[in-house]
């Protein structure tokens, strides 16, 4: 049979995939975040001229300068911008610098101010790294960058010397060479929204200084901003890493995100101080973006030492920023640049009904009082003129405008109106139609004027702060704040008969109160008060409303003295006059006391004489502030009889000097004429004793023994006469019919202490200071006054011994 050769076919299958997209376009998260920040930018200048692209090796061609529109349309219409936007940097990986041109540096030999926006991205916890302010006399000049990104800013020193296969692998070992790298001859403020709080080269400048987003400033190319740190990494061998913290100066610990989607306003006030030091201050948050009102934000101030610019006074300026994977929208807009337009806006208030009273802060106005509102535009100098000037008039609440004016002054004079008409959401546009110079108009007074409305209740006005943006500068005026007063009724309280004695004044006190309540304030409310239709005298009405004042008794006759009050308020309105009567009593009781002046000693009876025509008499006696006496109540029924009377003091007054003072009141409250007496209590001293000194019949015992009592024994002490005092106790030998034994008697004050022997020299046992309490002194049966016997001396016998107790006092020097 003829064999087959078989082959094995291959078969190769192609499978052809096709997906077939919608045409469809992106916006990345970094675009919309960057027309979201262009949608909501506030006021700002134009900055044709400011400013130029930094040229550095590494920057990115984003940063710019765009126009906007009033509207916030991006323009390159020259005539139709009216702000400029800096953007610094706006996606990863970027590194960025804007600086001044070379005609508008920045003098650290003069005062100056700067204002502007700065938005840092919406990214949150995730943006980086954030944004540096720099003031620069690098060498480089418009070329001067970090040679690092990310922690840097563009701005600060980079610790990253290399990396290897692994990674950044060291990091400077030399502080002097790590601070070249920075930009040289400069100082930074930092808006670090990244915590780069690690121990690596390249992420450790927060280490130490704050654990979230903030604020810092310091002199980047300087070796005193850095610290540096080390540590040993791998093994066999084992490698030196080096890694730097920065010095923070002037920190601001934000304490939240400012990658928060909102404009931050920044304000920066430099003083030039002296020939070696300055001083900058930097606020930030200190404008609502939405509303343009100030806040007090957050602020910091640190010295500048013009020495580390190594310049005559002129420096660059500008912005840096740099990002690595985390990034935000960084952007930046001007309100007043250093040195371009020096101005200011200052807002004052007068009432001129009442004859131009300055209400401006706090003032006190009355409806239909006329007011006008006057801000005075002042151009003081600068690089440029004050050009293309809007005024964003606020219009005070509760007020009716009636004229608006616009007064020009300097080399020449102009004017123009305001037209009152065009006023939208509570506040009047005016673009003014001469800029401000010193050449022609440098001054301009721009004046509304009004009058203030009716209002129920007293009523706080404010004229808030104008903004006037020019296309160079946007300056604001400050705020006033004043009230108008409403319609009240005041009436008058506690308008009473007053009795008073001959020769005494007179007291008038009342309150006033205001149908709207509230208090009055300071300095703004009066009583005028008048006596017999001829005596005049004012006062004062506190906020609480209350008011008094004394009327002198050569003022006053005996019987009664009409007087009159009427309360007038700070808008003129008044109270309807309240009367009432002084009345002076003609007599006063008759009062003598026996002793009158003297001193004498307890115990003692007061014995006194009174006389009077009242009904009824009472004699009373006080000891200092405490609360008086009565001691008797005399009804006087034979009118013009003289009386006498005695009272004997407690026995319980206290050990000392007691100045009492007597006198007696009638029936009408009539006090007579105060009468003194000194009266000593002198104190006392005893002794006595409970128990007695008995030993009872005691064996001869074999060896020397303390015998003890057959009863506990006590002395009581008495020692309230003042000074101070001591007890001592002696003894006489122990006797018998015929036999004498000395040192017999002894003294311990407990069962464990040494016997002392006693004899006829005093034991003092105790001490102490004057007490009107009862000391009392216990002793047991084997403690206090005992006998030792001694076998050797003692006969079988009865024997006794006399003990002597002494209480004495040593008086107070």
């Amino acid at each position: 049979m003829m064999g087959i050769k078989h082959k094995k076919l291959n078969l190769l299958v192609f499978v052809l995939a096709a997906t077939f997209l919608a045409g469809f376009s992106s916006v990345s998260a970094a675009e919309t975040d960057y027309n979201y920040a262009i949608q909501t930018a506030p006021s700002g200048i134009t900055l044709n001229g400011i400013f130029q692209p930094g040229t550095g090796a590494g920057v990115s061609s984003v940063s710019k300068t765009v126009n906007l529109t009033s509207g916030n349309v991006i323009t390159t219409d020259a005539n139709a911008a009216a702000k400029s936007v800096v953007t610094i940097t706006d996606n990863k990986n970027q590194k960025a610098a804007v600086w001044s041109t070379d005609g508008n540096t920045f003098d650290l030999n003069k005062d100056s101010t700067a204002s502007m926006w700065v938005y840092l991205g919406n990214g949150g916890a995730a943006a980086g790294d954030g944004m540096a302010l720099v003031l620069q006399n690098d060498a480089k000049g418009n070329a001067a960058i970090s040679t690092g990104s990310g922690e840097t800013l563009g701005v600060w020193a980079n610790d990253i010397l290399a990396e290897g296969i692994f990674g950044t692998t060291s990091g400077y070992s030399n502080v002097s060479t790590l601070a070249k790298t920075g930009i040289q001859n400069s100082w930074a403020l930092e808006f670090d929204t990244f915590n780069n709080g690690g121990q690596t080269s390249g992420n450790s400048f927060d280490n130490t200084a704050v654990t979230g987003n903030h604020i810092a400033s310091g002199y980047p190319g300087d070796t005193n901003s850095y610290t540096q740190q080390k540590k040993e990494t791998g093994f066999l061998p084992t490698h030196t890493a080096y890694f730097y913290y920065q010095n923070h100066l002037g920190l601001i610990d934000y304490g939240a995100n400012l990658s928060n989607g909102l404009w931050h306003h920044l304000t920066l006030k430099y003083s030039a101080g002296t020939s070696a030091t300055g001083s900058m201050t930097y606020i930030i948050d200190d404008k609502n973006p939405k509303t343009n009102v100030m806040t007090a934000g957050k602020s910091a101030t640190v010295s500048i030492d013009k020495a580390k610019f190594n310049s005559n006074g002129a420096v660059r300026w500008g912005f840096t920023g740099s990002t690595g994977g985390s990034y935000e929208t960084n952007l930046v807009m001007f309100e007043k640049v250093p040195g371009l337009v020096d101005a200011t806006a200052t807002q004052t208030v007068t009432d001129t009904t009442q004859k131009n009273k300055d209400v401006t802060n706090d003032g006190l106005v009355q409806a239909g009082d006329s007011l006008d509102f006057v801000t005075n535009l002042k151009y003081l100098g600068g690089k440029q003129d004050w050009k293309a000037i809007s005024a964003g008039l606020k219009v005070p609440n509760n007020v009716t405008l009636k004229t608006g004016t616009i007064a020009y002054s300097g080399a020449a004079t102009d004017s123009e109106t305001i037209d009152l008409t065009k006023m939208s959401n509570g506040e009047i546009v005016k673009v003014l139609k001469n800029d401000l110079s010193t050449a022609k108009y440098s001054s301009a007074k721009v004046t509304l004027t009004g009058t203030a409305d009716k209002v129920a209740a007293d009523t706080v006005v404010n004229s808030p702060v104008s903004e006037f943006s020019g296309s160079n500068a946007v300056i604001q005026s400050n705020a006033a704040k004043f009230t108008i007063g409403g319609t009240r009724t005041l009436t008058i309280s506690g308008i009473n008969d007053i009795k008073v004695n001959q020769n005494e004044a007179a007291t008038i006190a009342g309150t006033v109160v205001s149908s709207l309540g509230g208090t009055f304030p300071a300095g703004t409310t009066t009583a005028a008060i008048k006596v017999n239709g001829s005596y005049s005298v004012s006062a004062n009405v506190g906020t609480d409303g209350k008011f008094s004042v004394s009327v002198p008794s050569n003022q006053l006759k005996v019987g009664k003295n009409p007087y009159t009050v009427i309360a007038t308020d700070q808008y003129g309105n008044q109270t309807t006059s309240y009367t009432a009567n002084i009345i002076v009593n003609s007599n006063k009781p008759t009062f003598t006391l026996d002793d009158s002046g003297k001193t004498v000693n307890a115990p003692y009876s007061l014995s006194y004489h009174e006389s009077d025509d009242s009904a009824t008499i009472k004699t009373y006696y006080q000891e200092g502030s405490n609360a008086p006496v009565l001691m008797e109540t005399y009804d006087n029924l034979k009118v013009g009889q003289d009386h006498s009377g005695t009272y004997k003091l407690p026995d319980n007054l206290t050990v000392g000097n007691h100045v009492l003072t007597v006198y007696a009141v009638d029936t009408d409250g009539n006090k007579s004429d105060m009468r003194t007496i000194t009266v000593v209590v002198s104190g006392a001293m005893g002794l006595t004793t409970n128990g007695s000194l008995n030993f009872g019949t005691t064996k001869i015992p074999g060896k020397t023994t303390i015998v003890p009592r057959q009863t506990d024994f006590s002395v009581a002490l008495e020692t309230s006469l003042p000074g101070t005092w001591k007890l001592t106790v002696s003894a006489s030998d122990l006797i018998s019919k015929s036999n004498t034994i000395k040192d017999a008697i002894v003294y311990r004050a407990t069962a464990g202490d040494n016997a002392q022997v006693l004899g006829s020299a005093s034991l003092e046992i105790l001490s102490g200071t004057s007490t009107t309490k009862t000391t009392t002194v216990p002793w047991a049966k084997d403690a206090g006054v005992l006998i030792k016997a001694d076998p050797s001396e003692i006969h079988s016998d009865a024997y006794t011994a006399q003990v002597k107790w002494v209480l004495s006092n040593t008086p107070t020097s």
